[in-house]
This record gives structure tokens, sequence and C-alpha cells, in this order.
């Protein structure tokens, strides 16, 4: 099995309030306490630029739709809410990781 084949990155692009965009790789999406999250990390297109960045995993909280009908990412501030959800993300990335181990 060639995993690459199969392999689509869901890649989305957030633009900040400076208007500037930046591309992310979506790598969970979750509920915790009535609220949606999704946890990113940074997408390049150039596999080598990707390699030479921190792997770093970023979490939003999914707000309300803005006045377009997008819908809005928040940042999560707050360190308890923080770690809970990071503890969520880190056992269902660990989850998904065994059984692609057991794919292979």
């Amino acid at each position: 099995k060639n995993i690459s084949e199969e392999y689509m990155a869901d890649i989305i692009t957030l633009v900040d309030e400076d208007n500037n965009p930046h591309s992310f790789e979506i790598m969970d999406h979750f509920e915790y306490k009535d609220n949606a999250y999704v946890a990113l990390v940074p997408y390049f297109e150039d596999p080598a630029q990707a390699l030479k960045e921190d792997p770093t995993v970023v979490f939003f909280r999914v707000g309300p739709e803005d006045e377009e009908g997008l819908e809005t990412f928040d940042i999560v501030e707050d360190d308890e809410e923080y770690y809970a959800i990071s503890g969520i993300f880190e056992e269902r990335y660990n989850k998904m990781m065994e059984e692609l181990e057991k794919e292979l």
C-alpha cells in the first residue's frame, strides 16, 4: 500500500487581522464542553521548507460565522482549556497513529 497515494491533506487558509493569509493542514477536529475545536499545523507546499520548520500544532475554537457566512476561528488563550484540548488531541492522534501502523 502506498500511503502517499491515499493521503490527501485538508488545507485551509486563514486570514489574520492584518489581512495576511496563513495556510494550515487540518490534523483533527473534535468537540469539548459544547465547543468545536480544530488542530492545525502550518502547511508548506515545498516539503523541504516543511522539514526546516518546527512541527507546531495550533488549536482554534470554532467561532460563529462571519457576515459572509464563513467560519471564524478563535485562538485558545486560556491555559486550562488549552491543556484539556491538547490532551484530547494527543490521545486521538496516538490512537490514529496506532491504527495506521496496524494497516502497514
